[in-house]
């Protein structure tokens, strides 16, 4: 999903022309995590990452990374990190200043032999656990469903108020993203979207690529009310 205008890219046909010409592929899903289905195998994907502080609901400093299985078969890091060594024991490290894991080549199996390294944040993987622990609860099929109805419903909104909407209007490209254009250019648009901030409607000014406007995002905990929001915010 493209972060400006919510376009939902056809990665399958992208992981089809990858493979024919012996790549692998790697989609960075932290636009859709969350909000919508990510079937990575369906897909063909060989890597998928995400991060905790979009669609995921969680708070900064924590990814994920889902590796095919042709991907761990195939694949190894050329230098592995602490985490992805196949340590047992790392008391005898500790215990034994002489000894060092700095030679030691063999690697977890399956996508741990992808873990480089590092120091968790353990505040974020408390959150992230809660807001997974939520959207498992709602289901992530009923998830999409939600954030596809009220995104319908902004689109709607929009066009009753004559408004440019630059996201696709394909339901399969669709997302929870809507991007619009107010009359004017770039600093009208700025400024409405400061406007809409200050009444309460949390939207933001994007633009990337010759593509710009205001951003707006509806997720399934949104409600119908907050799509009115919007539009009687823009009518005042």
């Amino acid at each position: 999903v493209m972060w400006v205008n919510g376009l939902r890219l056809d990665v399958a046909e992208l992981a089809k022309v990858a493979h024919e010409a012996g790549a692998y592929i790697i989609v960075d899903a932290i636009q859709q995590a969350g909000a919508l289905r990510v079937e990575a195998d369906r897909l063909g994907l060989d890597f998928v990452a995400v991060g905790s502080q979009k669609w995921l609901m969680a708070p900064y400093g924590v990814g994920a990374l889902c590796v095919s299985r042709r991907a761990v078969e195939e694949l190894s890091p050329p230098r592995p990190g602490y985490l992805s060594l196949a340590v047992k024991d790392w008391d005898a490290f500790w215990a034994d200043p002489s000894k060092t894991p700095a030679g030691w080549t063999q690697v977890e199996e399956g996508a741990l032999k992808f873990e480089y390294g590092g120091t968790f944040p353990p505040l974020s993987l408390k959150g992230l656990a809660a807001s997974a622990s939520l959207i498992n609860e709602l289901g992530v099929e009923r998830a999409e469903e939600v954030v596809l109805r009220l995104r319908k419903a902004l689109v709607e909104e929009l066009e009753d108020l004559r408004l440019e909407v630059l996201s696709p209007p394909e339901a399969r490209k669709a997302s929870g993203i809507v991007l619009f254009r107010v009359p004017g250019g770039l600093r009208e648009n700025y400024m409405a979207a400061v406007r809409l901030r200050s009444r309460g409607v949390m939207v933001s000014a994007r633009g990337a690529a010759g593509v710009w406007g205001i951003r707006a995002s509806v997720h399934f905990p949104n409600k119908e009310e907050d799509v009115e929001a919007l539009g009687e915010a823009l009518r005042g």
